[in-house]
């Protein structure tokens, strides 16, 4: 495994790390990692993959990923418009807040304690990824910008309440409700990231299954046998995903025609495109608009 926050944690006067950055410590890597991750996007937008579940990330959200969870975070200013941001056509800035704890440092007599029920309860319920959003928010970053500003002997009870803030807040949101939290090498790490990207980075266009087999040095019913045996699904229907993910976006956020909502999401015939999505959403792209309406 690729330790990747060993550099934020290795210090002798600080047992967890939270800081300000305009990156994300492993982007576009799938990855995990002993410590519980809490996320605050200040600006930025993206894609968010825990496990084999997508889920669309935007400013405002907070997001909290539990210990030993697999995940990816594909951010938008690093996803289609990096050249139109060199020309200075458009700015797409990012900015996080992010805090990594390690719940090895609070010790399992500390947690079963009952009046730390919530914070265990907090470590439990994060293996599903959760995601914060609207009023919820202000009091859990509140504590987060007061932590990030700490002094070493304010650090460890502003985290407990942080903590203990995070665990009775039910105004949450599950990304899954069956994380996988299966212990992947550094082989399927590889393999799965360069899928996962070459998908978020082309389900518009034509992806032919060879072409993704080919990534990975397989022959196609090797691939489609590896990725189930992953990701506990099938690559057309992750890519389907994709595409539904992408389409409910622009259902949302614009006013595109249904057919053309179809074209941008890669499909190229729009009945299929319907049956789809109603398959996946449980309502049509008509009614699914009507419905944010």
């Amino acid at each position: 495994m690729k330790a990747h926050l060993n550099t934020f944690l290795n210090s002798d006067d600080r047992s967890f790390s939270i800081r300000w950055s305009d990156y994300y410590h492993a982007l576009s890597e799938l990855h995990y990692h002993r410590e519980l991750e809490i996320v605050y996007i200040a600006e930025g937008a993206g894609t968010l993959l825990i496990g084999e579940q997508l889920e669309e990330v935007s400013s405002g959200m907070l997001i909290v990923i539990g210990p030993d969870v697999p995940h990816m975070f594909k951010f938008e200013t690093h996803r289609y418009f990096n050249e139109l941001m060199k020309q200075g056509k458009i700015d797409l800035p990012l900015k996080l807040l992010t805090l990594h704890v390690n719940p090895d440092i609070l010790g399992e007599r500390f947690l079963s304690l009952p009046e730390n029920e919530l914070i265990a309860g907090l470590l439990k319920d994060a293996s599903k990824g959760m995601i914060f959003q609207g009023d919820a928010i202000a009091p859990i970053l509140d504590l987060m910008e007061k932590l990030a500003g700490a002094t070493i002997h304010q650090r460890l009870w502003l985290l407990m309440q942080l903590l203990n803030t995070l665990g009775e807040n039910q105004d949450r949101q599950y990304i899954t409700s069956a994380p996988d939290q299966s212990a992947y090498n550094e082989s399927d790490e590889n393999r799965l990231t360069k899928v996962y990207l070459y998908t978020l980075n082309n389900f518009t266009k034509t992806i032919a299954l060879k072409d993704v087999a080919k990534l990975v040095y397989m022959v196609p019913n090797a691939f489609c046998r590896y990725f189930k045996q992953r990701t506990h699904k099938s690559y057309f229907t992750f890519l389907m995903e994709v595409r539904i993910r992408h389409a409910c976006k622009l259902l949302k956020e614009h006013d595109y025609s249904i057919v053309v909502v179809c074209y941008e999401s890669g499909f190229s015939n729009l009945s299929n495109f319907n049956r789809h999505f109603k398959l996946l959403v449980g309502k049509t792209p008509l009614q699914y608009r009507q419905f944010f309406r």
